[in-house]
């Protein structure tokens, strides 16, 4: 049930603490209403917020997010003397001024400069003899798929099928299956969630491009990890906030860089809404988070009203140090979307992501889902169910953890065999790739190098496309190595360092000299 409080000159304000809308947002919006009603006047003073929370019997912190957006909507303004009161302007009907356009010229969407949305995953094919090593990242070793036991849980789902099955299932998911992801993110990340706060998604993308929908309006700030992946560039860019890089080092996303960077674009850090970020592998340096940016990430997250979109894409191996919890597991977790999926742990195809959110978010996040695909495909759901219950999940993981072990050693090896300390590697404790950065004063610049390498019939991935600003001085790239068995591997990074070696004795405009 809600409760009414008497406040401001008399008037009512009403909470209720059963509607998905937050309180803060619900308190904002009604002081809103109140002013564009005139039911409350340009230098009318607004109660203390003490006092406003004791009569509304809930937390402060509540009213003083509340207070924080609206002095950001340029509702509330602080006078000196006088407290917090109604802002000399009246915000109009509809909608606000602070809402009818970004604080700064509408960032460019992906597609305003020409360039589609929509590009080949698969590069053009590379003719070479003996075919082409490709160390692309992100792709799992799918000919070790055990397609077999898949058959078997397929046949399950399909023999136990019934209505709901075969027709619109629950469109936050199967039953079954959310239990079972409940108990592998309280297993692997210590994050304790009911089934009741999971949804299955098409994919994590869509997980992520739900909650933009949800939570990101017209003039309002997403922050993102630079370097990031291009996708999510493309997924967050397509709205119409504002996306802002915040630089990443060894530790991780810099928070204490976030204000500074919105500010130094043209944006009020008040505007933020959302943070996007790796802390279990950063995409794509592969640095882990470190505990201290974990706690000041989500406090700055709750001051602000924000929320911290969780991607844990490499969430189930990790090679070497302690596993550190999922961010959505500790103090604040109510400002943390965890988003996971399967295709790097199964294989891409399956198309099965999935969202642990907080308990406000649900019933919106399945209303956009719902009028978006209206549900994930039920049969592959109870498949997977059967695939985790059965135990062959738990086994396929162990079995990839030790292959990909010995594929990463490989790897490492094979390029200090060759590069000596003319290399450096980072992200080599988890996940599917490591970031290779080539030192020495006469490198040539990437696209020189990938060329090079084509042309040897090696695939490697440029880094600086993964820079919004200030990308490595020195050529890097990514360096996949899951899909390549061993021997491919040792193959491979011979063939890189000998065209490296072709474009050291090559002259070029822009090589780097002594």
């Amino acid at each position: 049930m809600g409760e009414r409080v008497t406040a401001a000159a008399g008037l009512l304000v009403h909470l209720d603490r059963d509607s998905p809308v937050p309180l803060q947002q619900q308190l904002c919006d009604q002081v809103t209403g109140l002013v564009r009603e005139g039911r409350l006047r340009p230098g009318d003073g607004v109660p203390a917020t003490r006092e406003l929370a004791r009569q509304l019997s809930v937390s402060r912190t509540v009213v003083l997010r509340a207070y924080e957006l609206l002095r950001a909507r340029g509702v509330l303004t602080a006078r000196r003397g006088s407290g917090t009161v109604v802002a000399g302007q009246a915000p109009a009907a509809d909608p606000p001024p602070v809402s009818r356009a970004p604080l700064a010229p509408r960032p460019p969407r992906p597609t305003d400069d020409g360039h589609p949305l929509w590009q080949p995953w698969e590069p053009p094919p590379m003719h070479h003899r003996g075919g082409a090593l490709d160390f692309r990242h992100g792709t799992p070793a799918l000919a070790a798929f055990p397609v077999a036991r898949w058959r078997q849980s397929l046949a399950a789902a399909y023999a136990r099928a019934d209505a709901t099955a075969l027709g619109y299932g629950h469109a936050e998911g199967a039953p079954a299956l959310r239990a079972e992801i409940a108990a592998l993110v309280r297993q692997s990340r210590a994050l304790d969630a009911p089934p009741d706060r999971i949804v299955v998604t098409t994919g994590a993308t869509q997980a992520m491009d739900i909650l933009v929908r949800l939570l990101v309006r017209p003039g309002d700030v997403v922050v993102i990890e630079d370097p990031s992946h291009t996708v999510l560039r493309q997924v967050f860019g397509f709205s119409e906030a504002a996306v802002v890089p915040v630089p990443v080092d060894e530790q991780g996303l810099r928070v204490e860089d976030i204000d500074a960077c919105v500010r130094a674009r043209g944006h009020d850090p008040g505007r933020v809404r959302l943070v996007y970020v790796t802390p279990s592998h950063q995409f794509p340096t592969g640095c882990v988070m470190s505990e201290a940016r974990r706690s000041a990430l989500v406090d700055w997250a709750h001051r602000r009203g924000a929320t911290v979109l969780e991607d844990d894409y490499h969430n189930e191996f990790t090679f070497s140090g302690e596993r550190l919890p999922a961010l959505a597991s500790g103090r604040h977790r109510d400002v943390v979307a965890y988003v996971g999926s399967f295709s790097k742990t199964l294989f891409p195809a399956l198309r099965i992501g999935y969202a642990v959110l907080p308990p406000h978010l649900v019933h919106p996040f399945l209303g956009i889902k719902w009028i978006t695909d209206r549900l994930t495909p039920t049969i592959g759901q109870e498949a997977l169910a059967d695939f985790i219950a059965s135990g062959a999940y738990t086994r396929h993981i162990s079995r990839m953890t030790r292959l990909y072990r010995q594929r990463r050693r490989r790897l490492l090896e094979a390029l200090y065999e060759h590069f000596g300390a003319g290399v450096r590697v980072s992200g080599e404790a988890a996940g599917l790739h490591v970031l290779v950065t080539l030192t020495g004063a006469r490198r040539a610049p990437e696209p020189e190098i990938a060329r090079r390498a084509a042309a040897h019939g090696v695939r490697v991935y440029p880094a600086s496309g993964y820079y919004v600003q200030d990308p490595p001085r020195e050529p890097a790239f990514l360096m996949g190595y899951a899909a390549l068995p061993v021997a491919r591997i040792t193959e491979g990074v011979a063939l890189l360092a000998a065209a490296v070696r072709e474009t050291e004795r090559s002259p070029g405009p822009n090589r780097r000299r002594p």
